[in-house]
């Protein structure tokens, strides 16, 4: 296990992460800003949030930007930009391309809502007053700025939960199965239409307590002729900074990390009295200190400019440095062992793969993935991780 364990590391120190910090924490962070972001892209993000941006920044960027190749997503970020600095000049190649991405991408949020419109008018002639999370709250909050979205995520009381879908597919929408937590519904063409959610999934320990919080913050508005309510900022942010520390640590949505930063940014800064006492005490109700700390401090690796230097270490400290190192283990060695694991089955032995090797992987993985949440565990199986010059 050390010697297998001893080449993650090595894999992690070619990327000369660990050559910048002794802290395990800085040096996860900056792995996963290496595996999600190109040169150009953090280029991008810099000059977003930077100030005093000059013309020749913007120049070098576009010159190491190929639209036809980036992400749509990622191009969206930087029609943004041209769309918030008209001030600066897009060369001909560039610019029409991002004007043609924003108004498709503004088309198909039209189609898209008109489901929400649809359902939600139901909805509220049932007494039920959905409220818009994630990116249809953002599109709301920011109407000059189309997203991209496959669905609309909404969230309804619990008790309205089972009655919302009813009136949904009373209406022709149509849904595969209800999960613990949602269920997505689907227009007649199978195309994603409405995400109904009855709780936030955010790992912790009393969701439900903080969703009726979310709740009770909320503001009603008129969206589009539907009574909705949208969740105040802060309550935004606590979800932004859940999703993005879940979808770092699981290696998924890696364009969506960059709107989370861009989403992040606006919601601190356009208002004027942002408590952060009320993130704080979400975390503490549910148990994600560490997870919303470990997003704080991935974002202010991003960009100095997005988050003030008082909040860079806002929660705990030494909870996190325990919860990076079972992230490590988790991404860079316990994954290769399951995928080796997932791909053999008790009938390979008959096949002529070796009894030996089946035996060696499939106890393994199973006595190995026990140490997940564990720090204590992990650090005590991989004894020499003590005698190393990186402060683990």
């Amino acid at each position: 296990m050390t010697v297998l364990w001893n080449k993650e590391i090595e894999k992690i120190k070619q990327t000369g992460c660990l050559e910048k910090t002794l802290d395990i924490t800085d040096a996860l962070i900056e792995n996963f800003i290496n595996s999600i972001m190109k040169e150009e892209e953090k280029e991008l993000l810099s000059i977003f949030f930077k100030p005093n941006v000059r013309q020749e920044d913007l120049d070098e960027l576009l010159k190491k930007w190929d639209i036809e190749v980036k992400h749509t997503e990622k191009n969206l970020l930087l029609a943004y930009y041209m769309k918030y600095h008209p001030e600066f000049s897009f060369n001909s190649y560039t610019k029409p391309r991002l004007t043609g991405l924003l108004n498709n991408v503004r088309f198909k949020n039209i189609k898209i809502f008109s489901h929400y419109v649809k359902i939600g008018k139901a909805l509220n002639e049932n007494q039920i007053t959905p409220m818009l999370i994630k990116g249809g709250a953002m599109r709301y909050l920011r109407s000059e700025l189309p997203r991209i979205m496959g669905d609309i995520d909404v969230l309804v009381k619990e008790n309205e939960f089972l009655k919302s879908i009813s009136i949904a597919k009373a209406l022709g929408y149509t849904y595969e199965k209800i999960d613990i937590h949602s269920v997505d519904l689907h227009d007649n063409e199978g195309r994603g239409a409405l995400d109904i959610h009855k709780f936030i999934y955010m790992n912790g320990r009393d969701d439900k307590k903080v969703i009726s919080r979310i709740f009770k913050r909320a503001v009603k508005q008129n969206v589009f002729g539907v009574e909705t309510l949208i969740p105040s900022n802060e309550d935004m942010v606590f979800i932004i900074l859940n999703n993005l520390s879940r979808n770092l640590r699981n290696n998924t949505s890696r364009a969506g990390t960059l709107f989370a930063i861009f989403d992040f940014d606006y919601l601190v800064n356009s208002k004027k009295d942002f408590d952060w006492d009320i993130v704080a005490e979400n975390a503490r109700i549910t148990g994600t200190q560490i997870y919303i700390n470990f997003a704080l401090k991935f974002i202010g690796r991003i960009s100095p400019y997005v988050l003030r230097e008082s909040l860079r270490n806002t929660l705990f400290e030494k909870e996190t440095r325990e919860y990076s190192l079972c992230v490590l283990y988790k991404r860079f060695y316990l994954e290769e062992i399951r995928e080796k694991s997932r791909g053999i089955k008790i009938k390979d032995i008959f096949r002529g793969f070796s009894l030996i090797d089946y035996l060696k992987i499939k106890p393994k993985y199973f006595l190995l993935k026990q140490l997940i949440g564990h720090p204590v565990l992990i650090k005590f199986f991989i004894k020499d991780i003590k005698t190393r010059k990186y402060n683990f």
